[in-house]
């Protein structure tokens, strides 16, 4: 039993090796483009992750919306993600990319955040704002300016 998993694993393990690699897809995504494309589905990942009903509450497929945003079918989203994939040192530099940008728009937000409270803590009659929650379209508003 060991022997043929053994078979089995180096056979895989050649098999990936293989220079051979993933074809370029037919419709070829743009570099800049995919990373946007991976930027705003770690975005809508992170939305449904840290409150999970609200994309649902507004109807809102996270797919089905980075297809339409980007004019792009699931079959191209998917061979583009192998093709790119498939240059593991490109590929980590494109999520690299996508984790920078997080990173700054982070910083962005928790500055605008900052702000935000400063104010209500020099106006009294404001505290009460801080607890009422921001419709989804000033979220959106506010996403748009950071992109």
């Amino acid at each position: 039993m060991k022997f043929k998993f053994l078979i089995l694993f180096f056979s895989i393990l050649f098999l990936s090796c293989n220079d051979d690699g993933v074809k370029k897809p037919s419709k070829l995504i743009e570099e800049e483009k995919m990373v946007d494309i991976l930027y705003d589905i770690s975005i809508l990942d992170a939305i449904r992750s840290s409150n999970p009903g609200v994309l649902e509450d507004n109807n809102i497929d996270s797919r089905t919306y980075i297809y339409k945003k980007y004019a792009i079918d699931s079959l191209q989203f998917v061979e583009n993600t192998a093709y790119y994939a498939s240059n593991l040192k490109k590929y980590k530099k494109m999520y690299e990319t996508i984790e920078n940008r997080i990173e700054e728009n982070k910083k962005v937000a928790d500055s605008l955040l900052k702000i935000e409270q400063e104010k209500e803590s020099k106006n009294p009659k404001t505290k009460d704002s801080l607890k009422t929650k921001k419709s989804i379209e000033e979220i959106k508003a506010n996403l748009r300016k950071l992109n």
